[in-house]
């Protein structure tokens, strides 16, 4: 009788191994689904973050377009305004490419 006790036990030693064993390329499967997940999502981020950028430049040009006064005095200094601007841009972009 001891020695069908120890198979008995035997069986339900390796059923909780094979169990196991699936549980785990199942969560192998997930982990690998989530990174990529994380890495489309890290994509999405760094775009919309870029997106934002523009956007943000476009609405301060706009801004400073609309408020333009007429006398040439105010016309000149919203020129080196639009210089410094542009100086900001263009660090920006250098910035980003490197």
């Amino acid at each position: 009788m001891p020695s069908m006790e120890l198979k008995d036990r035997l069986q339900h030693l390796m059923l909780k191994v094979e169990t196991l064993g699936k549980r785990y390329l199942v969560l192998q499967d997930k982990n690998k689904e989530m990174a990529r997940t994380i890495e489309r999502q890290e994509l999405e981020i760094a775009k919309l973050e870029k997106e934002l950028s523009q956007l943000r430049i476009d609405n301060e040009f706009l801004r400073v377009a609309h408020s333009v006064p007429s006398n040439p005095e105010s016309v000149a200094q919203y020129k080196k305004q639009v210089a410094k601007m542009v100086r900001d841009i263009d660090r920006c972009i250098k910035q980003l490419n490197a």
